[in-house]
């Protein structure tokens, strides 16, 4: 199977689960991947962080249904540190963290009006509370994290959990034990500009 391959049947498993949702946005996000896999693609090239390994390790144990199409795409996918360079996120934090935009307005590839992407958090770190126009929905693929919203307690959640959060919710990831990795997508107002770190 060829890279591009690889990668449209990561994007097929995002789109399905996004699908599942249930909510106006999760519908948004599927077709917008259905959109770009209607029509040939080239991928930028990739680049890889060691602590990736940690969130591979989280979906070869996971046992969710999408972590096989993961798995493989994952050395072609374009990794950084989040809101390590434009300083979004502090350093101490930034670096424990990984994320990927597999598609949106800086996404590997386009798309306009919605974000989406991969996320991982090593365990024992807490990514503080955060505040940001977009909605926002999290789908744990592997590993575990505890989250909170608008100021409810922290829940674990596992692989299969789908977790929400509306425009302007403050909203927090911690880990334990375990690292997570976690499939994302934004849609509404996408603008990184009303991205805000809160605690």
């Amino acid at each position: 199977m060829s890279a591009n391959n690889d990668f449209a049947q990561m994007l097929r498993a995002l789109a399905q689960l996004f699908s599942e949702e249930g909510r106006p946005g999760g519908d948004e996000a599927a077709a917008a991947l259905s959109q770009i896999l209607a029509s040939p693609f080239d991928l930028p090239s990739p680049h890889n962080l060691d602590i990736v390994e940690t969130g591979a390790g989280a979906l070869r144990s996971g046992g969710h249904s999408a972590a096989p199409a993961v798995l493989s795409a994952l050395p072609l996918i374009d990794w950084h540190h989040s809101g390590l360079d434009d300083g979004r996120i502090r350093p101490e934090i930034a670096l424990s963290m990984a994320t990927t935009e597999l598609m949106g307005p800086d996404g590997m590839i386009f798309h306009p009006t919605v974000r989406a992407g991969l996320f991982m958090q090593i365990a024992d770190l807490d990514y503080v509370t955060r505040t940001h126009p977009a909605e926002e929905t999290f789908v744990m693929l592997g590993g575990a994290g505890y989250w909170t919203c608008n100021g409810s307690e922290p829940q674990r959640q596992e692989a299969g959990a789908y977790i929400h959060h509306p425009s302007g919710a403050p909203h927090t990831s911690i880990t334990k034990d375990q690292p997570l990795i976690a499939a994302w997508r934004w849609t509404g107002d996408i603008a990184y500009e009303g991205y805000s770190l809160n605690g």
